[in-house]
């Protein structure tokens, strides 16, 4: 599906731009080299355009680019591309200067990319948009733009393009030779001596798109036809599964990758932003019309919030939405890009308004997939009941994702879990069963908790407070005023995961108060 949509894209493109007019930027990354594949293709069907028409430019670091990486660029010039242009970009400025000097050239007016809605700085970019500022005026036009990690690699590898060597080597986002490292995520880890044999994610599941291709089995064994438009896609094939690689490689390849959210492990420049460095945060999504109707009172946010409290684990955002796909899916996108934890209630259900599931798919940009071993789960505890579409939209969950169940006990139904998005029933009593699946895996070291209860007004001991709160950061202070009790008016509360720095702060709060104003300490 999203093939099809960009190849359209990319031909009403063509439509609107006269021959000559259009360029390709090709950096050799994987992402240029799907996007370069789909003009082509996209090309060979137009009436007007030939791919010979769409001027590709390499911008180029003059200095710091992987030898791999310029090689591979060089064997793409000539054939498939043609009078690839090289523009070294050292900086902003380079890059303008450069576009001016195209421009005095040629008659460029829009730049075809391979940039992607996850890449830094592109959560609210548009599929065409205008240069701005002191940049010169053209358009930049991104056909792959709500495109996952994952979809990149299974039309890559499906379609037996060609990629630049790196990725066979544990790279996973190429920048250059000063920024980028082999991702940790993809490190070979041994047990006893044997390396992890993890088995290829890629299959028929996570490539929907080959249903269209020649020569690829069905579920009944048979080959499908091909739809017209992928006079590109008819060498597709099972074969090369693995690319070859030195003895002694400790890195898999680039598509083992299953978290998508630590595709820029690879990028130095960014480790701030990856999931490692968010802090012990979490937010909590519940989902639901009866919860946002009043109808049902909402019992999942409270239980998670104080078990991962006893956890460790602070959570700083809570969240009550409506079943409507695409704001749950802008929801769970904001929330995952700033907390190392989210947790989604609800919504997981067989029936219309169930649409949790499409909607983290959609927040991350991929496809749902049809996981075998849920429909069996599904036949196991309905054995009655013939399996329908009902059965497989529940059985449809972000491709990707990982499955943690109990492999004994009458209760296997899976947790799902995309990413860093945990995915839980709304019905309470399940919600805790399957939080249970993850409890040790989310330990962290205790906060530690001290409480004062005064008996003074809030505005008399608000000082004392403020002083505390500003000269202690690594201290939460709170203040809760209490109603018809003699002995306090306000209990407050200290909290850390620093024993030594609540200590000092409770000594500060303490001593800035009337001692018979206190009427106890825990």
């Amino acid at each position: 599906e999203k093939v099809l949509k960009a190849i359209k894209e990319i031909d009403r493109l063509l439509d609107i731009m006269e021959p000559g007019t259009l360029a390709l930027s090709f950096n050799g990354g994987k992402d240029a080299c799907a996007v370069m594949h789909l003009v082509r293709e996209a090309c060979s069907l137009h009436r007007t355009h030939k791919f010979t028409h769409v001027q590709p430019i390499w911008f180029k670091n003059p200095t710091d680019e992987f030898p791999q990486l310029i090689s591979f660029v060089r064997s793409m010039d000539g054939k498939p591309l043609s009078r690839l242009w090289t523009l070294h970009i050292a900086s902003e400025k380079d890059f303008i200067s450069g576009i001016s000097k195209i421009q005095r050239q040629v008659p460029l007016r829009c730049i075809i990319m391979g940039t992607r809605r996850t890449d830094p700085g592109c959560a609210k970019l548009s599929a065409l948009t205008a240069s701005t500022g002191n940049y010169p005026p053209f358009l930049r036009f991104n056909p792959i733009l709500e495109w996952s990690y994952r979809d990149v690699w299974d039309f890559i590898i499906s379609c037996e393009l060609p990629y630049c060597s790196l990725y066979d080597e544990g790279f996973t986002s190429l920048g250059t030779v000063n920024d980028t490292i082999r991702n940790p995520a993809l490190r070979i880890q041994t047990k006893g001596g044997v390396k992890d044999t993890q088995g290829d994610p890629r299959s028929k599941d996570l490539v929907p798109f080959l249903a269209l291709a020649h020569n690829v089995p069905g579920e009944d064994g048979m080959t499908v036809g091909c739809h017209p438009v992928f006079s590109l896609l008819t060498s597709l094939c099972w074969a090369g599964m693995q690319s070859a690689k030195p003895e002694g490689v400790k890195y898999k390849q680039a598509w083992f990758l299953m978290d998508e959210t630590l595709e820029r492990e690879s990028r130095l420049k960014n480790a701030r932003a990856t999931p490692h460095t968010r802090g012990e945060k979490a937010a909590i999504l519940v989902i639901g019309n009866e919860i946002m109707g009043g109808v049902t009172r909402d019992e999942n946010g409270h239980f998670l919030i104080q078990e991962l409290r006893k956890l460790g684990l602070d959570t700083v955002e809570v969240v009550m939405i409506r079943d409507d796909q695409n704001k749950i899916a802008e929801t769970v996108r904001r929330l995952s890009d700033s907390h190392k934890y989210v947790f989604v209630t609800g919504g997981i259900g067989p029936t219309h308004d169930d649409v949790t599931l499409p909607a983290v798919a959609q927040a991350f940009g991929c496809g749902l997939q049809t996981r075998t071993e849920i429909l069996e789960l599904l036949n196991q505890h309905l054995p009655n009941e013939e399996i329908n579409e009902y059965h497989v939209k529940m059985a449809s969950i972000p491709q990707g994702s990982q499955l943690i169940r109990n492999t004994e006990g009458p209760d296997r139904w899976p947790l799902i879990v995309k990413n860093n998005v945990y995915i839980l029933p709304g019905v309470p009593q399940y919600c805790k069963a399957k939080f249970e699946l993850v409890r040790d895996d989310l330990k962290r070291d205790p906060f530690f908790v001290a409480k004062l209860y005064i008996n003074e007004s809030e505005t008399s001991i608000a000082q004392v407070l403020q002083d505390a709160d500003h000269d202690h950061k690594q201290v939460d202070v709170g203040s809760y005023p209490i109603m018809g009790n003699q002995d306090y008016q306000v209990v407050v509360t200290l909290e850390s995961k620093d024993q030594y720095a609540l200590q000092n702060a409770l000594a500060q709060v303490k001593d800035g108060l009337a001692p018979h104003t206190i009427f106890k300490v825990e």
